[in-house]
């Protein structure tokens, strides 16, 4: 996920771990990284040399050569890599470190081998987030309760100036960094804003309603298994999750699977 900056610099966001099925630690991360740090620069150049190329701009050869002028800068590119694991993060965190160039035999090339570090954050153990700016202290507040709807939620409240009124860019972060691309809707502002409250508060209620009907699934099974008829059920269901008739008759339909 690249995000451009007016200031005339370049953020990178490299999410791990959105997902259970890689909940893993990448050892070879200061290379990754350094390897989509110089990728961004590349395409920089070549979109230089492209519009030099096309107004006419370059003069002698060595301008020819590299497509660039010798007034041409390129823009900083950051990297941030967002590390969600269980496990405190024990991989290397630069390329010296990957090296093992600390080695006796190494203490040489440390003088003349360039070294990369990424700049790696666990939001899980982020213990002061008001040390952050406003934007990156609410991504990283988000981060750090993304795996509870209830706390996220209770986050959102005790931030809701914020959220009402976000923007385009951070939003585009949160839903990634949130892993709702699909799911998350909000709706954008006359001041060009948007309004993520209502996106939230429909994400917290999507995980009640998920949390109610794995009850209802977990009650019907005990039921079923002690031996209780469908009549019964209904009954139980209707009384303990406040449910009318058709519904509780629905949910039976849904959860019950007769045995062949």
């Amino acid at each position: 996920m690249v995000f451009s900056n007016t200031k005339k610099w370049v953020m990178r966001i490299e999410c791990m771990n959105l997902s259970k099925k890689n909940e893993i630690i990448h050892y070879a991360m200061p290379v990754r990284g350094m390897l989509y740090d110089a990728l961004s620069y590349v395409d920089q150049v070549s979109q230089i040399k492209k519009l030099r190329r096309e107004n006419k701009e370059l003069e002698g050869s060595a301008e020819f050569l590299s497509g660039l002028k010798k007034t041409d800068h390129l823009y900083p590119v950051i990297t941030i890599i967002f590390y969600y694991g269980e496990e405190k993060w024990d991989g290397k965190i630069d390329l010296h470190g990957l090296l093992g160039i600390d080695r006796k035999e190494y203490s040489l090339l440390k003088t003349y081998v360039p070294n990369y570090r990424i700049n790696l954050i666990e939001p899980k153990r982020l213990e002061n987030l008001k040390c952050f700016q406003t934007d990156l202290q609410i991504i990283f507040g988000m981060l750090k309760y993304r795996k509870s709807k209830t706390e996220l939620q209770n986050y959102m409240n005790s931030n809701k100036e914020y959220f009402s009124n976000i923007d385009e860019d951070s939003y585009n972060a949160a839903k990634v960094l949130l892993g709702s691309e699909s799911s998350l809707k909000a709706e954008k502002q006359e001041s060009g804003g948007i309004d993520m409250c209502k996106a939230l508060d429909d994400l917290y209620q999507d995980g009640v309603n998920e949390g109610r009907e794995q009850g209802i699934r977990a009650l019907m099974q005990d039921y079923l298994d002690e031996g209780y008829d469908r009549e019964k059920i209904l009954e139980k269901l209707q009384k303990i999750f406040s449910l009318s008739r058709e519904k509780a008759e629905l949910y039976y339909m849904k959860f019950h699977q007769p045995q062949e």
